[in-house]
Formats: structure tokens, sequence, C-alpha cells
């Protein structure tokens, strides 16, 4: 007894994927310069960045100081004015702790 048995032809998983379109799957060129820094996704780069600003927010917060003092060195002194001077007092301290001490510390 003989079995004839005819199998239909498996299709494999080229057969069934749909017609590939390589309109938008173009890997765009790799950035270079300060794009590739401030796009970047690199976890390093992204620390180096966040250490640099927090730096930077240092550095300002400094000459707020440096303005609060200049206001400072003697009585009766018009640098800045009285409303001027208490922003600049609660701007040097919001900008040292959250935007210098914080971030660096983290």
């Amino acid at each position: 007894m003989s079995h004839d048995t005819h199998h239909a032809p498996v299709a494999s998983k080229l057969d069934l994927a749909p017609e590939r379109s390589d309109l938008g799957l173009i890997r765009p060129d790799r950035t270079t310069g300060w794009r590739d820094w401030l796009t970047t996704v690199d976890h390093k780069k992204i620390g180096v960045l966040y250490g640099a600003f927090a730096m930077l927010y240092f550095l300002i917060g400094g000459v707020e100081a440096l303005m609060i003092r200049t206001q400072l060195i003697r009585p009766d002194n018009d640098f800045v004015t009285a409303r001027m001077y208490n922003q600049l007092f609660t701007m040097h301290g919001t900008t040292m702790i959250f935007l210098g001490v914080m971030p660096l510390s983290a």
C-alpha cells in the first residue's frame, strides 16, 4: 500500500513578510559637534553636560554673590536698588543650591 501524500509548499518567513519600503527607514547621518552633544542619548555625554551646566550655574551664582558684596562694600551704596538687592539675594540662593550644589552632588 503506497501512501501518496502531497504536502503543500511551506512558506518561509520571507514569503510572509510584507514588502518593505525603505522610505523613512534610512538612518540619518551621525551629527557632530555641538549638535551631537545636545541631542545625544549617550549616558556618559549626558552626565558631562549635567556637570557642565551645574558648573555654569555655579559661576552665575558667583557673579550674583559678587554683585551682593559690591552693594555691601559701604553703607548707603546705590549699586543696586533695595528691591533689586532682595531679588538678587533670593536668586543667588536659588541658583547656588538648586542649580549648582544639588546637581553636582547627585
